[in-house]
């Protein structure tokens, strides 16, 4: 099962053909669930934090593909905010690049998480 976790162990949807033929367990990332999640008609799920443009992004062009699928997915996410390891500035601007809108309820900017 793909929802199964081993400690250690994320798949991104990148992975998934591997990890889904070896039959291997693998907890999922942002974009991974959001891109199953679409296939099977599910148009809203809830997560800890997103992806982002890492810091010096910029130069390393270390960006989650979070951020591409969430631009490019039928979904809602509702989430606790960004990882506060990120450059939130930049991970928005990304976001709007990719047409996603960000809302955020009660703040009035981007509320970060320590995972």
């Amino acid at each position: 099962e793909i929802s199964a976790c081993l400690v250690g162990s994320e798949m991104c949807i990148r992975d998934r053909p591997i990890v889904v033929s070896k039959k291997w367990d693998a907890a999922t990332t942002v974009a991974a669930t959001a891109t199953i999640a679409s296939w099977v008609g599910i148009k809203v799920f809830a997560t800890g934090g997103l992806g982002g443009v890492h810091r010096d992004g910029h130069n390393t062009m270390d960006v989650s593909a979070d951020l591409t699928v969430l631009g490019t997915c039928p979904i809602a996410v509702v989430c606790a905010g960004a990882k506060s390891i990120l450059d939130i500035p930049r991970t928005l601007e990304y976001m709007e690049t990719q047409g996603t809108l960000a809302v955020s309820y009660t703040h009035l900017t981007l509320p970060t998480i320590y995972s």
